[in-house]
């Protein structure tokens, strides 16, 4: 997945863009190559990286998986956050971000222009809500 996402790097953010296929595998004939949100990212890395089908945004996708403490994370798995405008939010409509962890404080996602890999902030450690091992 990681290096399937790298190949993404550089791609431009777009919210709410197609998905690769409908969470189910079965392919999305809109889908537009190059145009990825943070779980539409995070959907084709899966799929195109290790067969695993993610559902189709950051509130369906932090119900898949195995819960992982923020002390054991692992290169791999799927970190959910919230954002100023979601912080208040309870449930499943706080999440509003979802990231792959690289290992050594790292994560690949989309930020708000482009697909990056960058160390995760203060900031983004305050709005971390939980990680997944989805394989």
């Amino acid at each position: 997945m990681i290096e399937e996402g790298k190949k993404l790097l550089g791609h431009p953010y777009v919210w709410g863009s197609q998905r690769y296929h409908w969470g189910n595998g079965k392919l999305n004939t809109a889908f537009k190559a190059g145009e990825y949100d943070c779980s539409a990212l995070m959907q084709y890395i899966f799929f195109k990286g290790a067969g695993v089908c993610l559902d189709l945004n950051t509130r369906t996708q932090v119900l898949q998986g195995a819960q992982v403490e923020r002390q054991n994370l692992k290169r791999g798995d799927l970190m959910f956050f919230t954002n100023a405008s979601r912080y208040h939010n309870t449930g499943v409509e706080r999440v509003g971000h979802v990231a792959i962890y690289l290992g050594d404080n790292y994560i690949l996602h989309t930020a708000s222009d482009h697909a990056v890999i960058e160390q995760i902030s203060a900031t983004r450690w305050s709005y971390y809500i939980v990680a997944k091992d989805v394989l």
